[in-house]
């Protein structure tokens, strides 16, 4: 009998000690609070108490370091990759509202084109225009692709366009382009 009490006493004291470890496991991970920790604890307690709550913080950081980041570019294509992926996330609204001042709603006669993304040089630019001419040939369906260099501010990218179009076809490229897959947005040149 007593055999048996020492058997039970052991595996109480295993069951503290592993609960002590999870716990100073997530004091860790909530001290530090970075995606990175809070994936620590996760991989070792998938289950553990605080699981629910790591995740939760995972997806709000993930989002602010996304909303940071559409907060540094300041371009189109950052508020649109920021909707792309929270939809209805706490700052979708902004980014909705930053996003419409880049598409004017009554073109005013001018010429619109579609744009399929933004880079920081001029190369990867190139890159992508070839990668993209090929890719998606039968989308484009003629439609030649341009690059634009940076505008006035030496922080502005180059841009990877389509050529000039009337507004609906623009929207509609837009459309089939997204359909399939690729990011994009139709702008009034």
């Amino acid at each position: 009998m007593g055999a048996q009490w020492i058997i039970v006493a052991l595996l109480t004291a295993s069951i503290a000690g592993g609960c002590s470890r999870q716990e100073s496991r997530w004091q860790n991970a909530a001290r530090a609070d970075t995606v990175a920790g809070y994936e620590e604890y996760l991989a070792r307690f998938p289950a553990g108490a605080h699981a629910g709550e790591a995740r939760r913080r995972i997806l709000e950081l993930r989002e602010q370091q996304d909303w940071a980041r559409a907060g540094r570019l300041r371009t189109p294509e950052a508020w649109q990759r920021y909707l792309a992926d929270w939809p209805e996330g706490r700052h979708a609204a902004e980014a909705r509202d930053r996003l419409a001042r880049f598409m004017p709603v009554d073109g005013g006669g001018r010429d619109w084109s579609v744009q399929l993304g933004a880079f920081s040089d001029e190369a990867a630019a190139q890159s992508a225009r070839a990668r993209l001419a090929d890719a998606q040939a039968a989308t484009l369906g003629g439609i030649p692709l341009r690059v634009l260099p940076p505008q006035a501010d030496p922080a502005d990218v180059w841009r990877l366009r389509t050529g000039a179009l009337p507004e609906a076809e623009a929207r509609a490229l837009c459309a089939r382009f997204k359909a399939g897959g690729v990011d994009c947005i139709p702008v009034a040149d």
